[in-house]
C-alpha cells in the first residue's frame, strides 16, 4: 500500500505517511507536534 499525504494538526505541514500508522490516525507530523496538540 502506497504512502498517504496528511496535513499536520498543529504545525500545518504536510508529509507522507502509511494509511495503517499512527501518524496517519491521529494528523501529527512528529512526536513534537503531537505533545503540543495534546497541550502535554
Amino acid at each position: 500500500m502506497a504512502f498517504v499525504t496528511l496535513t499536520c494538526n498543529t504545525c500545518g505541514d504536510e508529509f507522507g505517511a502509511h494509511p495503517s500508522a499512527n501518524a496517519a490516525e491521529n494528523g501529527y507530523c512528529s512526536p513534537h507536534c503531537e505533545t503540543d496538540g495534546k497541550g502535554l
